[in-house]
């Protein structure tokens, strides 16, 4: 959420924009309940991760691309040789969430903001239909916690989903506050936000469980573009008129300037403009 990010523009389609959260979350889900599907994305994880993660340097656009580069490896054999200990969740967090920073930074150079956004709500309405309504994604669940990944000497880690402690949470669930962060002007906030709005509603865990783990980003999603639309007059900049205004009999010329920033359009010549 908090990760800077200026994805360079590839190409910019509305219906990807609209279309790519969402089709992620089902095919994720449609995937894993085929017979097999849950150990293919298992295995695609184990390997596709690191990479991921290691290219969210140049996904995201930053001044020093390579730097995950140097810190996917040593994350990686920490997860790898460490399965039981809780660096190893640790590890594996990081990792995930580097990999879900470089496909939102994908995904944001192929669609406008705009329909992002939307793809973003619409994503958050499946996930909310699929976990309560449907219930499909405990099985997925299941599924994926079930499965286990390719050996090399080792098994290598599991990263099909995100575990932390007894905590689960699927990939999309990290990947919509990534998204979230090159959606919105006011990142911190909408990131605070999001946090504290992603704390109250892990209280639902005390009622039912599992529970949609991606509404909190409408929190910040509001938040983050709050005060977008305040007229521009207002500001500093718009208050500063070329030329002076004349004041009024009573020696207030703050109204005038203030009519003069609402009124200031093209073909409207003021005096000292002439």
């Amino acid at each position: 959420m908090f990760a800077p990010g200026r994805p360079l523009r590839l190409v910019s389609s509305r219906a990807l924009g609209l279309a790519i959260p969402a089709a992620a979350l089902v095919a994720g889900v449609t995937i894993a309940q085929l017979g097999g599907g849950a150990d293919f994305l298992t295995a695609l994880a184990a390997v596709a991760t690191p990479l991921l993660a290691a290219g969210a340097g140049w996904a995201r656009g930053w001044r020093l691309p390579w730097l995950p580069v140097l810190c996917v490896p040593p994350l990686y054999a920490v997860a790898w040789l460490r399965p039981e200990a809780w660096s190893s969740d640790l590890a594996g967090v990081v990792l995930i969430a580097g990999a879900c920073l470089a496909i939102t930074g994908l995904v944001a150079g192929v669609a406008p903001r705009s329909w992002l956004t939307a793809g973003l709500v619409l994503l958050v309405v499946l996930d909310v239909i699929l976990v309560w309504g449907d219930r499909q994604v405990e099985p997925t669940m299941n599924a994926l916690q079930a499965a286990a990944p390719p050996t090399i000497g080792r098994p290598l880690p599991e990263l099909q989903q995100v575990d932390f402690g007894s905590a689960t949470m699927g990939w999309l669930d990290f990947a919509a506050p990534a998204l979230l962060g090159l959606l919105v002007q006011r990142r911190f906030a909408a990131g605070v936000a999001t946090g504290l709005a992603a704390g109250l509603w892990g209280l639902l865990l005390l009622a039912t469980s599992p529970i949609a783990a991606t509404p909190p980003v409408l929190v910040g999603l509001i938040v983050g573009r709050k005060g977008r639309g305040r007229l521009k007059a207002l500001s500093p900049e718009g208050l500063s008129l070329k030329g002076t205004v004349p004041e009024t009999a009573g020696g207030d010329r703050s109204g005038l300037e203030l009519a003069a920033c609402f009124d200031r359009r093209p073909g409207r010549v003021f005096a000292n403009d002439a």
